[in-house]
C-alpha cells in the first residue's frame, strides 16, 4: 500500500491560520497554569530508548500538552495551537542515521529533513518578556540581568513554540569579548583577582548565534538571532528492507529489478520494472557512512535514490553488519550461493511520509505540523501537532478528538480530550483517553474543580523546561505531604569515601520550606530585593547493614546559605548564618590557574543507589570546584566538548563551555563554536579538543578564602574633621580630615583603653575606582579599614553611595566581627568545617557550606545526631532516627529549633528506604538538584498521590511494560 502522503499546502495558508489572533494571544513558547495536572504514564503515549545504524542511543517519549485554556460560563475555550501533541527525541535526528521517530504512536524512521536557518533581526524586548520573534512562534525571553563593575550583563533563552527551550545564555555588549582574553598560559596556581571581565555580545552555539546590539537591566535590543529550522521532514513508517546485491546484477524487489553498477563517482543504481525494460528511476549514488557532512543540503542528494511515485527510496550501506547495532534490524535477503565479495546492501525505505512545517497533518487537515530543530546541531528534535482553530467544549460537545493516527488495520485519533463536567466557571471533570481506550484520572482532582482545562500528559523533555516558573511551588505543594519514595535495596549499598563535588539520590524527599530554615526577601542600601535563604543537604548516606548502622560520609551533610545572586560588601547586604541575619563586612579571594593537563570524558558509572562516581574530575584548588567533560558531540565530523565546572556542594557553575576547533562561519561551515571560552572571571583555553579527552592550555577561576561577617546592623556615621563615634564598648572612630574633590577620608581607630591606635586614609573615591566596584577586593579594602583581632575586630567603610554630605564624611561602622575561613573549623561548631563556595563570575560570595569532615554513625544507641549550633547554644536542626532494623529505615525525620519552639518534619521514610538523603528548605542549591530530577519527581508526586506503583524499571516485568505499553 502507498501511503505516502505529501501535503502541498502553500506558506501563506499558514501565514493566515497564525495571523488571526494578536501574537501576545498565542500559546505558542508558553507555558500552561502552574498548577496544571501532570500524568506521566498513559498506554498510548509511548517512551523508549531504541538504537540507530550505528548503535547510538535514542531516547524517544510523546506527550499531549493543553495550555491557554479558560473555562467560563459552562464552556471551555482552547485557543489555536492549545492542545499539542509532542514528539521528541532527547538527543536528535538525522538523515542517514536510520533514527527512530515516534509518530502518533507508531514507531518510524526519519529519512530526509529539509534545513534551513532563520534569522530575525533588530528585536527589542523588556526583562521578564516572553517575546514572538516569528509567525512560526518562537519566542525570546529575556529573564534576568545582573551587573559587574555596576554594567549589566543579561541571561536570555530562545523558547521553540512548544515551550522547550535547551539552555539559557549569557551575553553583554558592556564588556571585553571572548577574542580580548589575552594569553594566560603562564599563570599557574593562585594569584590575585584579575581585573578584567569577559562576556561577549554574540552567543554562538552550533547551528545558532544570538547577537546583542544594546542593553541595561531592564531592556534589551539583539541585532540578530539566527537559528535553525525544519522546513520537511520524511518518515518512513516500516522496517525498511536490506537487500544484498551483486555489483553488475539485479535483485527483484516485488514486481521491480534494482540494478548497481560500479561507477568512479559510485554506484549507478537503476530500478526498472519487472522485465527489465522500463527503467524507472536511475542515478548515480554513493555508499553511506557515518560522516556528518553528509546530510548538508549541498551533499545529501549524492546519498540517495528516491524512485517518484513508486514509495522507495534507496541508500547503500557500506557495512552492513554495523545494522545489528540496531534495535530495529531490517528485514534482510540475503544473496543466494553464499556470495561474499563484490556484494553491496542495498536499504530500502518504503512507506515514506512527508510533512512541512506550518502545513496540514496529512491525515487530519484540523491539525498543524511543527517541526522544531535542536539549536546545536540543526536536526530535528521535535515535532508536535497543534489544532489548527480554537474549539469549544461545553455540555453539547464534551469531547475533541486528537490527530488520526496511520494504522494498517484502523487510522484513528491517537487520543481524545473530554471534559464532561463544566458547572458554571469550573470543570469538575476532565480526562485524557488514548487510542487503546485507556484514560487518565479525572484531572480535576479536587470536587472545587479547575478554572481550566490545561494539562500534560507524558514525559517529554519539554515538560522540564515548561515548569521552570513553577516547579518549586509544584514540588513543595502541601496538599499530600511529602512525597517519600521507597529504595531500591541491594546486598552492598553505595559507598562514597567523600561526597564533596556530588548530588545527592535522585530519590531524595524533599521537604520544602519549614520554620527554622530561613528564608526572605531582604534589601541592601541601593534598594535592591533579594532573597536570602538557606538549607539542609543530606547526600551519600547508605545502610551500613553487617554493623547495623546508619553512615553519612565525609561532606555527605552541609548546612547551605545563599542569596538570590553573590553576596556583595559596600552595599550593606545581608545573608543568613544558621538562622540568624549576618551582615558581610568582607572578604578574600584569589584566581586559582593551572595549565597544561588533560580531562577525560565523563562516563557515568552507577552503584547500587544511582550515585555516579567521576574519577575523571579536575580539581581546581582544594575544595573548591572541579572540571567535568560531561557531553561530546560531533559537528560534521568535528568533535564538540561540553566541560562544566561543578561547585563543592555537587551544582553547576553558570552555563557550560561549549568547545569545538576549527570551526569558520566565514569559511561556510554550518557550526560555529569558540575554540576557547570565557565567561565573567572564568575562561578556559584548550589546546586540543577531542571526542574523549580534552588537552587544557590554561584555565582560570575565582576562589574564596575567607569571609568576615557580623550579626550585628552596621551604623552609619556622618563626621566631621575632629568629631568622634563610637563603635561598640571598646573602640571609637575619629575623622582626622577629608578631601571630598580626591574622595579621599582620614581617620583613626583607637581602643578605650588608649592601648592600640592606627591611622589610614581610605579612598580615593573616585571615577577611576568606582569603575571596579563594587567587586574588585583591591579597591573594596582601599575603602574599608580593619581594626584589632579575634572577638575585638571592628571595621569602618566609605559610604560610597553618598560618601560627604553637608560638609561631613559618611562612614559605616562594623563592631564584633567574624570570620569564615575557608577549610577551617567553624567557630561556633568545630565539628562543622567551612567552605565558602565563590561567584564564578566576580569573586563575590556565593554561598556557605558547612559540612561534616568525618563520618557520621547513626545507630540504634545513637539515634540522633545534632547539627551546627546557634549562638545560643541550640542545635539548628537535628537528624532524628526513629524506626531502623538494622538493613531498612522505616521512620526518621528532621528537628529544627526556632523561636523557643520544636519544629519536626513528616516521616521521611514513609516507605522504607536505604539512606536519608534529603533535601530541606529552598534555596539556589537545593533548586539545582530538583531542576535535575524534576521530570521523576513530578513523576513520583502523581504516584504518591493516587497511591499506585510505578511502572517497573527492571526485569521481566520492565521488558514486559514496554512491550505492550
Amino acid at each position: 500500500m502507498n501511503k505516502r502522503f505529501v501535503s502541498g499546502v502553500a506558506a501563506v495558508m499558514f501565514c493566515l491560520l497564525f495571523s488571526v489572533a494578536p501574537a501576545a494571544e498565542s500559546p505558542h513558547g508558553l507555558a500552561p497554569a502552574g498548577d496544571m495536572p501532570f500524568i506521566p504514564d498513559l498506554g498510548g503515549l509511548r517512551r523508549q530508548s531504541f538504537k540507530n545504524q550505528y548503535g547510538q542511543r535514542r531516547d524517544l517519549s510523546e506527550a499531549v500538552l493543553v495550555r491557554k485554556s479558560v473555562v467560563k460560563n459552562g464552556k471551555a475555550s482552547v485557543p489555536a495551537g492549545g492542545l499539542c501533541y509532542i514528539s521528541e527525541t532527547e538527543q536528535d535526528a538525522a538523515p542517514f542515521r536510520r533514527d527512530p521517530f515516534f509518530l502518533l504512536g507508531e514507531h518510524a524512521y526519519l529519512v530526509d529533513l529539509a534545513q534551513s536557518v532563520r534569522t530575525v533581526r533588530d528585536v527589542t524586548l523588556k526583562k521578564g518578556e516572553k517575546k514572538p520573534v516569528d509567525m512560526a512562534g518562537y519566542r525570546l525571553w529575556f529573564d534576568y540581568a545582573t551587573d559587574h563593575y555596576d554594567l549589566p550583563y543579561i541571561q536570555m533563552a530562545l523558547i521553540a513554540p512548544s515551550g522547550h527551550w535547551p539552555m539559557e545564555f549569557s551575553v553583554s555588549s558592556k564588556f571585553p569579548g571572548i577574542k580580548d582574553l589575552p594569553d594566560r598560559s603562564r599563570l599557574e596556581g593562585d594569584v590575585e583577582q584579575l581585573d578584567e571581565f569577559f562576556l561577549d555580545p554574540a552567543f554562538e552555539y552550533g547551528a545558532s548565534r544570538f547577537e546583542v546590539k544594546d542593553h541595561d537591566f531592564q531592556k534589551a535590543t539583539f541585532a540578530s538571532l539566527s537559528y535553525p529550522v525544519i522546513e520537511e521532514a520524511t518518515f518512513s513508517l516500516s522496517r525498511p528492507v536490506a537487500l544484498d546485491l551483486r555489483q553488475e546484477e539485479y535483485r527483484l524487489y516485488g514486481a521491480k529489478r534494482i540494478y548497481a553498477f560500479r561507477e568512479n563517482e559510485g554506484f549507478r543504481v537503476r530500478v526498472t520494472d519487472f522485465g527489465g525494460d522500463k527503467v524507472l528511476a536511475e542515478k548515480v549514488i554513493r555508499p553511506v557512512s557515518s560522516q556528518g557532512y553528509k546530510d548538508d543540503d549541498k551533499e545529501k542528494d549524492s546519498y540517495s535514490l528516491t524512485v517518484p511515485g513508486e514509495d522507495m527510496r534507496i541508500e547503500i550501506a557500506v557495512q552492513p553488519e554495523y545494522l545489528r547495532h540496531s534495535d530495529f534490524v531490517p528485514w534482510s535477503t540475503e544473496v543466494p550461493h553464499d556470495w561474499k565479495d563484490g556484494v553491496l546492501s542495498l536499504i530500502v525505505y518504503r512507506d515514506l511520509v512527508t510533512v512541512k512545517n506550518g502545513a496540514p497533518w496529512p491525515l487530519d487537515h484540523r491539525y498543524i505540523v511543527g517541526l522544531e530543530a535542536n539549536l546545536l546541531t540543526g536536526k530535528l528534535q521535535r515535532l508536535t501537532l497543534e489544532n489548527a482553530e480554537p474549539f469549544t467544549l461545553d455540555a453539547e460537545r464534551d469531547a475533541f478528538d486528537g490527530p488520526v493516527k496511520h494504522s494498517d488495520v484502523w487510522s484513528r485519533p491517537a487520543f481524545r480530550l473530554v471534559a464532561d463536567d463544566i458547572q458554571g466557571d469550573r470543570v469538575r471533570s476532565y480526562y485524557l483517553r488514548d487510542a487503546f481506550f485507556q484514560r487518565t484520572d479525572n484531572l480535576s482532582f479536587t470536587d472545587k474543580g479547575r478554572k481550566n482545562i490545561d494539562c500534560f500528559i507524558g514525559r517529554t523533555p519539554t515538560f522540564v523546561s515548561i515548569l521552570e516558573d513553577s516547579f518549586l511551588n509544584r514540588l513543595a505543594m502541601p496538599d499530600f505531604g511529602t512525597e517519600v519514595q521507597g529504595s531500591h535495596f541491594t546486598s552492598f549499598p553505595s559507598v562514597m569515601p567523600n561526597m564533596a563535588f556530588h548530588a545527592p539520590d535522585p530519590t531524595a524527599p524533599f521537604g520544602g520550606l519549614m520554620r527554622g530554615f530561613g528564608r526572605e526577601q531582604v534589601t541592601n542600601r541601593r534598594g535592591e530585593r533579594l532573597t536570602s535563604s538557606e538549607g539542609l543537604v543530606i547526600r551519600g548516606s547508605y545502610v551500613d547493614w553487617k554493623n547495623n548502622r546508619i553512615v553519612i560520609p565525609p561532606a555527605g551533610l552541609f548546612y547551605t546559605s545563599r542569596n538570590a545572586r553573590n553576596v556583595r560588601a559596600l552595599n550593606g547586604e545581608t545573608f543568613y548564618m544558621l538562622g540568624r541575619r549576618a551582615y558581610i563586612a568582607t572578604f578574600e579571594s584569589t584566581t586559582f590557574t593551572r595549565r597544561n593537563f588533560d580531562i577525560d570524558f565523563w562516563r557515568v558509572q552507577p552503584d547500587a543507589s544511582l550515585h555516579p562516581i567521576y574519577w575523571q574530575d579536575q580539581p581546581l584548588g582544594v575544595n573548591n570546584k572541579v572540571l567535568r567533560f560531561t557531553e561530546s558531540h560531533l559537528l560534521d565530523d568535528r568533535p564538540m566538548a561540553q566541560i562544566n565546572v561543578v561547585k563543592y556542594s555537587g551544582n553547576n557553575f553558570g552555563a557550560p563551555f561549549e568547545l569545538a576547533q576549527g570551526l569558520s562561519r566565514e569559511n561556510g561551515d554550518r557550526y560555529y563554536l569558540h575554540d576557547r571560552f570565557a565567561e565573567g572571571a572564568t575562561w578556559i583555553e584548550p589546546e586540543f579538543v577531542g571526542e574523549t579527552y580534552v588537552r587544557v592550555k590554561s584555565f582560570g577561576t575565582p576562589a574564596i578564602q575567607s569571609v568576615q561577617y557580623t550579626y550585628e546592623k552596621p551604623v552609619r556615621a556622618l563626621l566631621a574633621p575632629g568629631e568622634e563615634k563610637p563603635l561598640g564598648k571598646n573602640h571609637t572612630l575619629k575623622l582626622l580630615s577629608f578631601d571630598e574633590r580626591a574622595g579621599l577620608a582620614t581617620v583613626e581607630l583607637r581602643r578605650n583603653d588608649g592601648s592600640l591606635t592606627e591611622t589610614r586614609t581610605l579612598g580615593p573615591l573616585n571615577d577611576e575606582t568606582r569603575a571596579f566596584l563594587p567587586q574588585h577586593q583591591r579597591v573594596v579594602n582601599s575603602l574599608q579599614f580593619q581594626f584589632d583581632e579575634g572577638k575585638n575586630k571592628v571595621l569602618a567603610e566609605m559610604d560610597v553611595k553618598t560618601p560627604f554630605e553637608k560638609g561631613k564624611a559618611a562612614f559605616y561602622t562594623y563592631v564584633d566581627l567574624k570570620k569564615l575561613e575557608s577549610d577551617t573549623p567553624f567557630e561556633g561548631d568545630p565539628r562543622f568545617m567551612v567552605r565558602p563556595d565563590v561567584c564564578g563570575h566576580c569573586y563575590q560570595l556565593n554561598e556557605v557550606l558547612l559540612d561534616n569532615p568525618d563520618p557520621i554513625i547513626l545507630d540504634k544507641e545513637h539515634p540522633r545526631f545534632d547539627g551546627p549550633r546557634m549562638a545560643d547554644g541550640k542545635p539548628q536542626f537535628s537528624i532524628v532516627i526513629d524506626s531502623f532494623d538494622g538493613e531498612m529505615i522505616h521512620a526518621w525525620h528532621i528537628e529544627t529549633n526556632y523561636r523557643k519552639r520544636v519544629f519536626k518534619s513528616a516521616n521521611l521514610a514513609f516507605q522504607p528506604r536505604n539512606n536519608i538523603d534529603v533535601l530541606m528548605g529552598v534555596n539556589g542549591t537545593i533548586e539545582g538538584f530538583l531542576r535535575a530530577s524534576l521530570m521523576e519527581r513530578s513523576a513520583w508526586q502523581e504516584y504518591w498521590r493516587t497511591g499506585a506503583h510505578p511502572h517497573p524499571e527492571r526485569g521481566l516485568d520492565a521488558w514486559t511494560a514496554l512491550k505492550f505499553q
